[in-house]
């Protein structure tokens, strides 16, 4: 939630940014976007980010547009100069790098910045922007962006605008060299992609002289589009949502300040329709204070960490998942060998959401209080915990 607040905001502010450069009003920009930065920062890292690599465009076109006029005849010399202003104007939204430093410097902040360059899955992801639900429709969808790109290359009736051009190529280049986990933070790469995509696209224009009829069809084709793909996620988020519904459907049965092992199926293969179920038990955290074991664990990726030695290796994500075999390359469990081996007297209660397929002597000792479709909960009897492994 947070990165998608982070993102939108990133945008709007980006075109405020334009706005009150275009109207030369920088002084003011530089009073507004001192504390702005810093709330977006805390907003979402990526989201400052991404502001300052579209300023940072913005600006540079900007001013070797006005070194252009002054002096069309030193290139280079241009675009270096344009280079140092377009920075200095962009150090009012640098204050939160002195933050970022405090807070990287900190004893216990760790995370590690790894897997560069993965180009299979660079390639992945663009393909996968619009993944949603189904695959035909999703990459069908896509195909149409870049084809639109690619007319705008070619057709006459419509061109390039040269600012979010720079935007977009400086933020291909970010991707390009973003590694996948940033400060222990995984699919850094992969957030940025649909932004990147999105900004080349709305860098498309009518080109001047284009006919009113002509701009009109233009128009239409886009808002075509925009609907075709609004009714299809409408659908699919009506459907996730009754899938959700069923699946949250036990959180008030269980008490408040309860302990709760969760188990969410899925396959091992990765599937285009993620069921979006992997962490649906962190509600129980959030709706009734209560322990659940799908909570990340990753050094410097987030404020809050997990610290609970009875649950062993059941402490925290992955462990939330469960698959009918052990997947290779994977490190959640089979659904049979989670049930086996999760120590009974560290949880009260045990959450299965749309379970494999497993063995029912693996849930004897619990108590099956709630059942909803496929999903189950049981209580764990304080007895059999109380008894040595293995015994009857």
């Amino acid at each position: 939630m947070n990165f998608a607040l982070g993102m939108a905001l990133a945008l709007n502010l980006f075109a405020l940014w334009l706005r009150m450069g275009r109207l030369d009003r920088r002084q003011l920009r530089t009073i507004i976007f001192v504390p702005v930065s810093c709330l977006l920062w805390l907003c979402h890292t990526f989201g400052w980010g991404v502001l300052g690599v579209l300023a940072f465009s913005a600006e540079l076109i900007r001013q070797h547009d006005i070194r252009r006029d002054s002096d069309p005849k030193s290139w280079a010399h241009g675009w270096f100069k344009a280079c140092i202003q377009a920075g200095l104007n962009c150090l009012p939204l640098a204050l939160p790098m002195v933050m970022m430093v405090v807070w990287r410097s900190g004893d216990h902040v760790g995370g590690k910045t790894q897997d560069w360059f993965n180009w299979r899955w660079k390639m992945n992801w663009i393909t996968m922007v619009l993944r949603d639900r189904w695959m035909t429709f999703d990459i069908a969808s896509v195909t149409v962006l870049f084809v639109i790109l690619f007319r705008g290359v070619r057709d006459q009736t419509i061109e390039y605008s040269r600012n979010l051009s720079l935007s977009a190529l400086f933020l291909a280049i970010v991707y390009i060299l973003l590694p996948r986990i940033v400060f222990g933070s995984a699919y850094a790469d992969m957030r940025l992609a649909p932004f990147m995509l999105g900004i080349a696209v709305i860098a498309l224009r009518p080109r001047h002289g284009l006919s009113l009829r002509g701009a009109a069809v233009l128009a239409v084709l886009g808002f075509a589009f925009f609907g075709v793909r609004l009714a299809g996620t409408t659908v699919s988020y009506l459907m996730y949502d009754r899938s959700y519904d069923q699946a949250i459907a036990a959180i008030d049965t269980v008490p408040e300040r309860s302990r709760v092992v969760s188990f969410v199926g899925r396959r091992c293969r990765d599937d285009w329709a993620y069921s979006r179920l992997e962490h649906v038990p962190a509600l129980l955290l959030e709706r009734r204070l209560a322990f659940t074991n799908d909570q990340w664990s990753m050094a410097g990726a987030q404020l809050m960490t997990t610290h609970y030695p009875a649950a062993k290796g059941f402490a925290h994500d992955p462990s939330e998942i469960v698959s009918d075999i052990k997947c290779r390359g994977q490190f959640w469990r089979p659904i049979g060998v989670a049930l086996q081996k999760f120590p009974r007297d560290a949880f009260d209660y045990v959450w299965l959401i749309h379970p494999p397929k497993f063995d029912s002597r693996l849930v004897r000792d619990l108590t099956l209080i709630r059942r909803d479709g496929t999903s189950l909960l049981y209580r764990v009897n304080r007895a059999a915990a109380a008894r040595p492994a293995g015994t009857e």
